[in-house]
């Protein structure tokens, strides 16, 4: 399957060239978006085949919109969508393998897609450096030997948590939060050594460094790593964009992300705020695919989600009610009474309070 991303700032027309494509047989939309800078952003993750670009948006153009996509993917074939027969010169003059006028049609896309299958596509491998921030932090080398990286200290792990979180920061921001209670001399040269050792583990481990530094900037860049953190961000926000066709499968890959809390178990204070949001924001991922599967009456997928959002946050007495009218539709009986009698210990135990009276209520119906 051909790996494609779909970029064009009108939705109908994204919703239409998706489709067709999805019925093709022969393509896997990876992505739809309807911003030039998140397609860049998710791009720099994501191994990619095939572009599909409206010639006219208001962030990037098409035209610079391509020229970016192949720094990160050289071998990408490039397919203009436009409205304006005059852009096919200029489209083939960048080299691009095909423009298609809109409105678009599945046969004029399906010979677009007979080109692209008569030329062998180049496959551009993963950076091998490999972080993982859900559920702890793991450093490896993402090869068929799995190697994986220690670092010299607890602090060389912060120092490298602390920036894969923030981007680009200064040094002084981070001097003032992990090491806030040295003396600015002191503190700097602590910062220097502590980048040394971390750039000395990747060295040493054969990986491309990602870290870069200006002046008093300090970044990441991503290019030489993958990040679950990262990957896991561009799929929040392409969901957003996304048509309910592609967001089940996009959420999925965020779950497969979300193994675990920011973090966890390290304790870093300045990690508690934003580890609850990404929380907040994989709960609410986990939400919508549980209605999504509710509206279709899918009711055991449907439970799997809500299930999925107890687990994290088992005082949710809405989505409690939902599991257990689920329990009995389904002819689960039992465990939604053992699910009852759980929640009211946990309430009390917690809250000194009693579970949503619609809850045992809906036990009383379904037992009569």
């Amino acid at each position: 399957m051909l790996r494609a991303i779909i970029v064009d700032d009108e939705p109908l027309s994204v919703k239409r060239l998706n489709r067709i494509l999805s019925e093709s047989g022969t393509v896997d939309v990876y992505g739809t978006f309807l911003s030039p800078l998140d397609a860049c952003d998710f791009a720099r993750e994501h191994p990619l085949d095939i572009a599909f670009l409206d010639i006219s948006m208001p962030e990037i153009d098409g035209m610079s919109l391509s020229e970016r996509l192949r720094e990160h993917h050289p071998a990408i074939h490039i397919v203009f969508v436009t409205g304006f027969d005059e852009y096919a010169v200029q489209a083939f003059e960048l080299n691009a393998l095909d423009y298609v006028m809109k409105p678009v049609t599945a046969e004029r896309v399906a010979r677009t897609l007979d080109r692209i299958q008569s030329r062998p596509v180049a496959l551009v491998p993963e950076p091998l450096f490999a972080v993982r921030v859900f559920d702890g932090l793991r450093l490896f080398r993402q090869d068929e030997e799995r190697i994986l990286l220690k670092l010299r200290s607890p602090k060389t792990e912060e120092l490298l948590a602390f920036l894969i979180y923030r981007g680009k920061v200064s040094r002084e921001e981070i001097i003032d939060t992990l090491w806030s209670g040295l003396e600015p001399e002191k503190a700097h040269k602590n910062l220097n050594s502590t980048l040394y050792y971390i750039r000395k583990a990747i060295s040493e481990a054969r990986l491309d460094n990602p870290i870069k530094t200006y002046r008093k900037e300090i970044w990441i860049e991503e290019k030489h790593m993958t990040c679950d953190l990262y990957r896991f961000n561009r799929l929040v926000k392409q969901i957003r964009q996304s048509q309910e066709a592609s967001v089940l499968r996009l959420i999925e890959q965020a779950k497969e992300l979300y193994t675990g809390s920011f973090l966890n178990g390290k304790g870093y204070e300045w990690a508690d705020a934003y580890g609850r949001q990404l929380e907040r924001e994989f709960i609410q991922l986990l939400e919508l695919a549980g209605k999504i599967h509710l509206e279709r009456e899918e009711r055991k997928s449907a439970l799997h989600y809500f299930e999925a959002i107890l687990q994290i946050d088992p005082l949710r007495e809405d989505i409690s009610l939902e599991a257990v009218r689920l329990y009995i539709a389904i002819g689960r009986m039992n465990e939604a009474i053992r699910y009852y009698h759980d929640l009211e210990q946990l309430l009390q135990q917690e809250l000194g309070t009693q579970p949503d009276p619609r809850i045992e209520e809906a036990i009383r119906i379904g037992t009569r």
